[in-house]
C-alpha cells in the first residue's frame, strides 16, 4: 500500500530512492521486512549467511545494540511511495573508510534500478555529510548482478580473495576524488 512519503529534508537521496537513517526510527512492517530478509534462504545465500532463525524482538535488540555502540550506520531504502525496499548499512566505520553492505528485501524489485541508486544515495552521504574518503565492499565473485550494479554505482573492482570451496570474493571501492555525484550535489 502506497503512502505519502514525508522524509527529512537531510535524509539521503536518489532518483526513486529515500534513505530513511535508523535514527528516526522504524516502522512495524519495516523491522518486519528488514528481520524477513535476513530469514530469506536465498537472499541468505547471496550474503553468505544460513537463514535468519531468531525471533524478531532478538533481531530488533541485537541491531540496535549494534547501532547504539556506534558499529554501523543503519538507513532504510524507500520506494518513491514511501514502501519499505530494503536496508543499506555502513559499518567497520572510521573517521576515513566504511564498509557497506545492502539488502534489497523486495524481490519483486530487483533488476529495476533500486539498489543502484540506493547506493548512489549513500555514497553521496558518506562522501559529502559524513566525510569520508573511501567505502568499500565485497561480493561473491559469481554474483555477475551485484558487481554489475556496484560498477554501475561508482565502484570499481580492487581486488579478490579466494574463499573455501573454490569460491572467492570480489572486493570494490568507491574513493571520494573519483566520486561524481550523478544524483547531484
Amino acid at each position: 500500500m502506497a503512502r505519502p512519503l514525508t522524509a527529512e529534508p537531510d535524509w539521503p537521496r536518489c532518483g526513486r530512492v529515500t534513505l530513511k537513517p535508523f535514527a528516526y526510527g522504524l516502522t512495524p512492517e519495516e523491522w518486519r521486512g528488514f528481520w524477513e530478509s535476513f530469514r530469506d534462504p536465498e537472499i541468505a545465500h547471496w550474503n553468505g549467511n544460513r537463514p535468519l532463525k531468531m525471533p524478531l524482538w532478538l533481531f530488533k535488540r541485537v541491531v540496535l545494540g549494534e547501532i547504539k555502540r556506534g558499529e554501523r550506520l543503519g538507513y532504510v531504502i524507500l520506494d518513491e511511495h514511501g514502501n519499505w525496499l530494503g536496508t543499506l548499512e555502513l559499518y567497520e566505520l572510521d573517521p576515513q573508510e566504511a564498509s557497506l553492505g545492502i539488502i534489497l528485501g523486495r524481490k519483486d524489485r530487483w533488476g529495476q534500478g533500486y539498489g543502484r541508486e540506493a547506493v548512489r544515495a549513500l555514497l553521496q552521504h558518506a562522501f559529502g555529510n559524513l566525510g569520508l574518503e573511501r567505502v568499500k565492499l565485497r561480493t561473491f565473485a559469481h554474483n555477475e548482478r551485484a558487481r554489475r550494479a556496484f560498477a554501475a554505482a561508482g565502484f570499481r573492482e580492487v581486488g579478490e580473495e579466494p574463499l573455501p570451496g573454490g569460491r572467492s570474493d570480489v572486493l570494490m571501492e568507491a574513493r571520494k576524488e573519483a566520486w561524481r555525484a550523478p544524483c547531484g550535489g
